[in-house]
């Protein structure tokens, strides 16, 4: 487990899969997401995404809160390359109750903590669409670049929208650390 002040990031539980199961279906979250959805989870799919606890290549974490230990999100470190130390970042915070609270950023802190200084990964990288604005300023905030642009690559409410990919270096994230700026 890795604590913050006010979310932990832990292993999967029973319970979770109700909930992520569930909160599936917030319009917020599936508009969000990178992925289509229109492929519901069942409550034994997200068993088997938090499952290979063996893999050196996909990394999946519950966040909890800290305060009764009740699940709002997940983040995960996927595609990782071990020759060239990159890995994926995504995220969510389903419970919709927790979103702006600072979840989500002591989330990447944490995850970015174990990306750099656990794994020893030199690059994480993330796509984002690009009408996600509160992502987007997150990920800035937190020192991510934009790197690239997918024109016309996420299909929204009858628009095309971009989507955004954004790179953080190691030697970013430890600058940025230093200068108590995380």
């Amino acid at each position: 487990m890795m604590q913050g002040t006010n979310i932990a990031l832990t292993e999967y539980r029973e319970q979770d899969g109700l909930d992520f199961t569930l909160w599936q279906w917030d319009p917020t979250i599936m508009s969000g997401l990178s992925e289509d959805i229109y492929h519901p989870f069942q409550v034994k799919d997200w068993e088997e995404m938090f499952a290979d606890t063996q893999s050196n290549e996909n990394f999946a974490f519950v966040i909890r809160r800290q305060a009764d230990d009740q699940a709002v999100g997940f983040i995960t470190l996927s595609d990782v390359k071990v020759k060239n130390r990159n890995g994926e970042l995504g995220l969510a915070i389903y419970d919709p109750e927790s979103r702006g609270k600072g979840y989500a950023k002591e989330a990447l802190q944490l995850m970015l903590a174990f990306c750099f200084d656990h794994i020893g990964l030199h690059k994480v990288r993330l796509s984002v669409h690009s009408f996600n604005k509160p992502a987007i300023a997150l990920y800035e905030k937190i020192g991510f670049i934009l790197e690239g642009t997918n024109r016309e690559s996420i299909f929204h409410e009858g628009q095309w929208y971009p989507q955004y990919d954004y790179g953080l270096l190691q030697k970013e994230w430890r600058t940025l650390k230093e200068a108590q700026q995380l």
